[in-house]
């Protein structure tokens, strides 16, 4: 459970044990009043366990700021709240694919007035996809997370996850997010991950459909290793880079989960730190995206997440074992696709799609 006051927030939950904006957002507004808080507070929204709690530790003791962590776990929802105007965040990790949308919308603040010092600054690949309302904050791989415990053989392609062997069946993984989701059965099939054609989209329905037996759940891996019901009884999931540091975490002592990088294509994508137009305190978020920024913070920041940083004087930084680790960088040869937003006049078949998957599943 998060607290808030010392660094983080209650995580309210829904009956599926996820929190969508309403839920949020009420635990948002319990901030404002929390007793014997600090004067003044920095409201970050952010994956859960997505910032080592030692900077955010070494954050209140130089400045005297509290920095309040809100959790998601999905865009959707992150993106509902950083529009919902009653909702008090002062910034935000949100992914390259949707941060320029929601910049245009005038939700977020432009970057390109806070210039970074040289050695604060990211990769230009990385700046190019966080574009002018954003900072890079981490990137990574979609790919496949399992147990070794569980598995014999380590799965090496989307075919180990979406055609699974018969012993995984009610063991698996997915999520609801259907851009994630889409992008794993395209690249089975060797199309483009984020196509909008429409036949590529039928096709892949078609395999995800035939795996929905073997689903156990369509929630992160992540998410629902901490949900009793599913505690222990997941397998193998969809995942990205990092996330087996998260389920090793919450493994009950034990370190089975591992990453791997499908072989036959992922997607990479980076994540950006954006200040909201509507934060109460713009020029100490600015101060705290800077912070997070440095070659150093960054460095401790990707060691703990087990992700790469998107400074190569902080990736300099990094333990040698950890730059060589495959589940860290992906391995070379491997084809990849930087993540982008997806055709616009594809996202309502992708919503019907995976609106019918979790309605197939729920009716087994």
């Amino acid at each position: 459970m998060r607290r808030a006051g010392n660094g983080e927030v209650p995580r309210a939950a829904s009956k599926s044990g996820k929190c969508g904006p309403v839920c949020l957002l009420a635990g948002l507004l319990v901030l404002t009043c929390v007793p014997g808080a600090r004067a003044v507070s920095l409201n970050l929204l952010i994956w859960e366990w997505d910032l080592a709690p030692s900077l955010a530790k070494a954050w209140t003791g130089t400045t005297g700021t509290d920095l309040n962590q809100i959790i998601f776990d999905n865009g959707e929802r992150r993106d509902l709240l950083i529009a919902n105007v009653e909702a008090p965040i002062d910034m935000a990790v949100i992914d390259s694919a949707h941060i320029d949308a929601l910049g245009q919308r005038g939700l977020l603040v432009d970057q390109d007035r806070y210039p970074l010092p040289p050695e604060s600054r990211s990769e230009a690949r990385w700046r190019s996809m966080c574009g002018r309302y954003g900072v890079p904050y981490i990137w990574g791989a979609t790919g496949i997370v399992y147990r070794t415990d569980r598995l014999a053989t380590p799965p090496e392609s989307w075919a180990d996850l979406l055609r699974p062997a018969a012993a995984l069946a009610g063991h698996i993984a997915m999520t609801d997010d259907e851009e994630e989701i889409m992008a794993a059965a395209l690249g089975f099939l060797g199309r483009p991950m984020y196509s909008g054609d429409v036949e590529d989209l039928k096709r892949a329905f078609a395999v995800l459909k035939a795996q929905v037996p073997a689903v156990l759940t369509y929630s992160l891996p992540v998410t629902a290793q901490q949900e009793k019901s599913f505690h222990d009884r997941i397998f193998i999931g969809l995942g990205n880079s990092g996330d087996q540091r998260t389920l090793n975490m919450t493994s009950d002592g034990a370190r089975p989960w591992r990453f791997v990088t499908p072989r036959d294509g992922a997607v990479l994508w980076v994540d950006c730190l954006a200040v909201l137009t509507r934060s109460r305190h713009p020029d100490l978020a600015e101060r705290f995206v800077a912070f997070l920024a440095r070659p150093d913070n960054a460095a401790r920041n990707a060691i703990f997440l087990q992700q790469p940083p998107t400074n190569l004087r902080a990736a300099a930084l990094l333990p040698r074992d950890m730059r060589a680790d495959p589940q860290i960088y992906p391995p070379a040869g491997i084809p990849v696709e930087y993540r982008r937003p997806v055709p616009t006049d594809s996202l309502q078949l992708r919503r019907r799609i995976m609106s019918a998957l979790v309605a197939i599943h729920d009716a087994q």
